[in-house]
């Protein structure tokens, strides 16, 4: 078993020190993850934010929902589409096909769409097949963090997002859940993360 961790957590709050004055930039990219569970596990949902000076993409929003009604995260979703339009994207585990289908409803989305069609360019509602991506998702994650371009605030609100990164062990870039704690949480960040493409 590999342990996978961050080299250093403190970058992530260093680099949140130079941003912590700048107000929510409504200009600025938002990437919504999504990882719903309802019934079997947690929802999670992270809000990132990608500023241009400096060059950092921000943790802006991480909450964790036990046994959440469906209809209830649909209803969140659209009040950060209100927020956020049209500079905001929901990458959404797809494997929860029917809660896609509802949030592509409500956005007034096709629900019937084809993986090989998603684009940011014609959607902001963007399932991602978590079963083929997610070691390149935690491999972006590390990436993201040790070219020092995620920042994470070092606050109370944000405790379970950053112990899931503390905690996360992984082998091969495959994610041990059962050693991961909040490993809900975990997935919405790499999932909101996959909305960048860094150089």
């Amino acid at each position: 078993m590999i342990h996978w961790r961050v080299a250093s957590f403190e970058k992530l709050f260093k680099k949140y020190e130079l941003v912590k004055d700048i107000p929510v930039v409504h200009e600025a990219l938002h990437c919504v993850g999504i990882d719903p569970g309802f019934g079997s596990s947690n929802t999670g949902i992270v809000i990132t934010e990608h500023l241009k000076n400096p060059d950092i993409v921000r943790v802006i929003y991480a909450e964790e929902f036990e046994k959440a009604n469906p209809q209830d995260i649909v209803d969140l979703c659209y009040d950060f589409h209100r927020k956020y339009y049209p500079n905001i994207r929901f990458l959404v585990d797809g494997s929860n096909a029917g809660f896609v289908r509802q949030l592509k409803v409500v956005f007034g989305e096709n629900p019937d769409y084809d993986y090989k069609d998603v684009s940011p360019e014609t959607m902001e509602i963007l399932p991602v097949n978590f079963g083929t991506e997610h070691k390149q998702m935690l491999s972006h994650l590390y990436l993201m963090i040790n070219k020092e371009y995620l920042a994470i605030p070092d606050e109370e609100k944000y405790d379970k997002l950053i112990v899931s990164l503390r905690t996360a062990q992984a082998k091969e870039y495959s994610l041990d859940k059962e050693q991961t704690s909040y490993d809900d949480l975990l997935d919405a960040l790499r999932l909101s993360l996959k909305g960048y493409n860094i150089k």
